[in-house]
């Protein structure tokens, strides 16, 4: 009679760490999921690492960014794209040595692997004058290097855009209109 009264005992404690085990991998396969399931948030920043220093008649170089957007692989080229920032003006100056946030936004998950800048307008300084310059098409796709970079989990990416402008380009340019040196990379 008293192996009957221990055999329960056992089964009961034997369903609560079965159940408890159940409640654990539950509860982990939850918060997994939450993770990598999560938007991400991603930052945009900027520097110009020109090749060359600019010629000292350059003074100031501004760049209007009308929006800046990431592109998540595989989609059509039409569709994909989430904006970061409707709206930036930067002085490229002031990022020759440091970066500057442009804007940060939060994506879907996804691997993203592309950099759109709209860009309407560069206003250069040379020896004191402004001179309006466009870059054709107004658009400039730039591919992340490394692969681009994946948004899942509440994760904080920042993408930094490289931006630079050629000063004989700059100097020597009947038709004002710039072709930017532009690199992407995750920093």
């Amino acid at each position: 009679m008293g192996q009957e009264t221990v055999q329960p005992r056992v089964r009961k404690s034997r369903r609560r760490i079965v159940l408890a085990i159940v409640l654990v991998l539950v509860a982990v396969g939850a918060v997994a999921g939450v993770l990598f399931e999560a938007p991400s948030n991603t930052q945009i920043s900027i520097r110009d690492p020109p090749q060359s220093s600019y010629d000292p008649t350059i003074q100031a170089i501004y760049v209007t960014f009308t929006s800046i957007e990431v592109h998540v692989a595989n989609a059509h080229n039409d569709s994909g794209w989430t904006t970061i920032t409707t709206s930036a003006t930067i002085n490229l100056f002031t990022v020759l040595n440091v970066s500057k946030v442009l804007g940060k936004a939060s994506v879907p998950p996804g691997k993203y692997t592309e950099l759109r800048f709209n860009v309407s307008k560069v206003i250069v300084t040379i020896s004191g004058l402004n001179v309006t310059f466009t870059i054709p098409s107004g658009s400039l796709k730039v591919p992340i290097t490394g692969g681009g970079f994946q948004a899942y989990g509440a994760l904080t990416v920042n993408v930094e855009l490289d931006l630079s402008f050629r000063t004989t380009e700059i100097l020597n340019n009947p038709t004002s209109t710039l072709n930017p040196v532009a690199t992407a990379k995750v920093a």
